[in-house]
């Protein structure tokens, strides 16, 4: 079932009034300003810091980790560099 101009007009209405009453917002350029300021602010007080740096952490662990199970495949081609 598809949904009419008049049905899409109406969730756009709903949407628009949920951003408003939770973030004091009435345009999208208004939510996105607040979201980066609230993101800005997180960051300033280090919040998101740790959690960047777990991320990084389990990152570079997976990285090494799938690096070292291959290595059959990329090691030779190192030691042909010589």
């Amino acid at each position: 079932m598809a949904l009419s101009k008049t049905d899409k007009a109406e969730i756009e209405r709903m949407v628009r009034k949920e951003i408003k009453d939770f973030m004091d917002s009435s345009t999208l350029k208004q939510f996105e300003d607040k979201i980066i300021k609230l993101i800005q602010q997180e960051i300033k007080r280090g919040k998101l810091t740790g959690d960047v740096n777990e991320i990084v952490v389990k990152i570079m662990r997976e990285f090494y980790s799938i690096m070292w199970s291959r290595r059959s495949f990329w090691e030779p081609s190192l030691k042909n560099v010589r």
